[in-house]
């Protein structure tokens, strides 16, 4: 599928990679963007994905990159569907994480961001794509505010 790649690439004019330093690791990270009593951490939902997100100083992620995402796929009993939702969401996010990437890179702060899929595992090949650009849009929105 190198072919799909390259084509995506050359009509956005961006490189489409998700390099291992975007990705959310940090449990110190994570476990803030899921603490109930923070002020700093929003939410945006819609149809089957949750965003929760926070900006933090670039020294506490330990790279240097505006934005870093971690995937949940939620309750899922196989591992064989589980590992399928999170690729998805894996992929979605990297033709599209041009939204937030433009809004952090000259920033001395990167954005911590966990997706988590919330819907039914028969419906995520359908919804994913469809819903997790419009959230990545409206978060866009909401942290250029």
């Amino acid at each position: 599928m190198p072919g799909a790649r390259n084509r995506a690439a050359s009509q956005t004019g961006r490189a489409l990679t998700f390099p291992r330093a975007a990705r959310l690791k940090r449990r110190r990270l994570i476990r803030s963007l899921f603490d109930r009593n923070r002020d700093d951490v929003g939410t945006v939902a819609l149809g089957c994905v949750r965003l929760l997100y926070r900006a933090v100083p670039r020294a506490q992620t330990g790279y240097d990159v505006p934005v870093q995402v971690g995937f949940a796929p939620g309750r899922v009993r196989t591992a064989v569907v589980r590992n399928r939702i999170r690729r998805l969401l894996r992929e979605v996010y990297r033709v599209h994480q041009h939204t937030l990437v433009d809004l952090f890179a000259h920033r001395p702060e990167t954005l911590t961001v966990m997706v988590l899929f919330r819907g039914r595992p028969e419906t995520a090949t359908a919804c994913i794509p469809r819903d997790l650009p419009q959230a990545l849009e409206r978060l866009a929105g909401q942290v250029a505010r």
